[in-house]
């Protein structure tokens, strides 16, 4: 499990976060979001730059265009990482049903900086001692 932050306890009614890929073929709708995103450190998050806002499927819409969506699923096979296939965006993870978790989580670099006035950025060790580093 090594890509599955323990999720944010922090939750905030806000208004709806709205997000797009670069080229605008994957927009992504989150409502009822956190007020705490994740900065992992772990090998592909690292590598990825993301900062995840740990939502439910529930409280998440995905649109895209047709054959615009790429899925990557890594090492345990518990997380597809989702990207754009036309412009390389990376914009959200879903859980597998080998996780047995309700996540989505939303890349918040997709979404407007307007948008995201008052999350917290919480840095995540997940490539060691899977803590908060800013606790």
């Amino acid at each position: 499990m090594l890509l599955l932050q323990p999720a944010c306890a922090v939750w905030h009614h806000r208004s709806m976060l709205t997000g797009t890929c670069h080229c605008g073929a994957i927009e992504v709708h989150a409502e009822d979001t956190p007020d705490e995103a994740t900065v992992c450190n772990c090998s592909i998050c690292r590598r990825y730059a993301a900062t995840w806002l740990h939502c439910t499927q529930a409280t998440v819409t995905i649109i895209a265009q047709p054959d615009a969506l790429d899925t990557y699923c890594w090492g345990d096979e518990m997380i597809n990482f989702h990207r754009c296939a036309r412009c390389g965006c990376l914009t959200h993870y879903t859980c597998t049903e080998k996780a047995g978790i309700d996540r989505v989580s939303v890349n918040l670099n997709i979404v407007p900086p307007e948008q995201t006035t008052g999350i917290r950025r919480r840095r995540f060790d997940g490539a060691d001692t899977w803590q908060f580093l800013d606790d």
